[in-house]
């Protein structure tokens, strides 16, 4: 049915405003579609989303409420495959079935190796239509960290630098400098609200002192969960992103144990993950993090950091707000990568403008 391209259209647009905000679940929107017999007349009757927390699911908040008549057709659309695996609450399949729901139509199939068809299998078995993969090249768009996430055991890496025509992160090495200009400032924030969580190393945090959150009116309550790397744990307790961490996750990754610092660390809500200093790798600090649920991280430095995420081959995505002036060679380099491949491992995707600043955005050419 055309009008099948139309409401997953819909929910696709409604997907963007909820992105970042269902941490440890993927976003979800549902539609309800009230239709005649003949599918001529037809118009939404409720919606839901993935709520804060991952919790209700989209298909739960949608039929919440809904009179149906027994006259009338239903179709329930979704973004993603509705699950059919209990876990906290019975799946989204069970809540359906209980329901005079008679078609139902999604966009991409739930790579979660607990669902994978699953729920499209149960619901036919139960004599309800189904239509699944509209638009589903869209949708990937959308759910690629979630894809990453549960085929790779890692989320979406996406660097965010700021830099100068010639590539600098700042006038000198160790030093705080301004490179982009206001609006790109604001910008940069409301990208954070779109992520489940942000990362830094250490040398970040002693140089800029950063909160890692988000302060735009409005999305104050979308900061992402908060993530340091020190080896060394020698950071002082007293920087911003150790304040507050009650209301914002922070976790740090260090090779450090049984630590006086880390009891002190843990008293301010600090979650620290001490590794072994051989299996102190991105590779396995990714595999963490998607265990806890995250799906998508923007990498905002250092130098050093930024470099390791290019060499090792984590990095799906970089956006690069490039300012309007040279800082020559006394200025600190953004990257130092190790091998050739480097070069032509990205696609410039997109140029915008902002102000007299741009924004770049490449995207790895080869990850899923």
């Amino acid at each position: 049915m055309d009008q099948d391209k139309k409401y997953i259209e819909i929910s696709h647009f409604l997907l963007k405003k909820i992105l970042g905000t269902t941490f440890p679940n993927p976003p979800v929107v549902s539609l309800i579609v009230e239709s005649d017999k003949n599918f001529k007349r037809n118009k939404i009757i409720s919606f839901g989303f993935t709520n804060r927390g991952g919790r209700p699911h989209a298909e739960e908040m949608a039929l919440k409420n809904v009179i149906f008549n027994r006259n009338n057709s239903y179709t329930l659309y979704s973004t993603l495959e509705p699950c059919c695996h209990f876990g906290r609450s019975e799946s989204c399949v069970s809540k359906i079935l209980k329901t005079k729901i008679n078609r139902v139509v999604y966009s991409l199939r739930d790579p979660d190796k607990r669902v994978n068809g699953s729920g499209e299998s149960l619901l036919k078995k139960n004599g309800i239509e189904v239509l699944g993969g509209v638009m589903n090249e869209q949708a990937k768009k959308f759910y690629k960290g979630y894809i990453l996430n549960r085929k790779l055991c890692r989320p979406k890496v996406t660097l965010k630098i700021g830099c100068s025509l010639d590539g600098k992160i700042a006038f000198k090495p160790n030093q705080r400098d301004k490179i982009t200009n206001n609006i790109v400032n604001k910008i940069v924030h409301i990208y954070r609200s779109e992520f489940d969580a942000i990362l830094v190393g250490s040398d970040t945090i002693k140089i800029d002192n950063p909160k890692l959150n988000c302060r735009i009116k409005g999305l104050e309550n979308n900061s992402p969960l908060r993530v340091v790397l020190s080896k060394s744990l020698n950071l002082n307790l007293n920087s911003e992103v150790f304040k507050n961490c009650r209301k914002l996750p922070t976790i740090i990754f260090t090779t450090k144990f049984n630590t006086e610092k880390i009891k002190k660390l843990s008293k301010k809500n600090v979650n620290v993950f001490s590794l072994e200093r051989n299996k102190f790798k991105l590779s396995n600090i990714l595999l963490k993090l998607a265990e806890i649920g995250i799906c998508n991280i923007l990498v905002e430095g250092g130098a050093k950091v930024f470099t390791s995420f290019i060499n090792e081959n984590l990095t799906d995505s970089i956006m690069i707000f490039r300012s309007s002036f040279f800082i020559g060679s006394e200025g600190k380099d953004l990257i130092h990568y190790s091998h050739k491949e480097v070069k032509n491992m990205f696609a410039l995707k997109e140029v915008f403008p902002v102000e007299d600043n741009t924004l770049e955005i490449l995207e790895n050419k080869n990850t899923i």
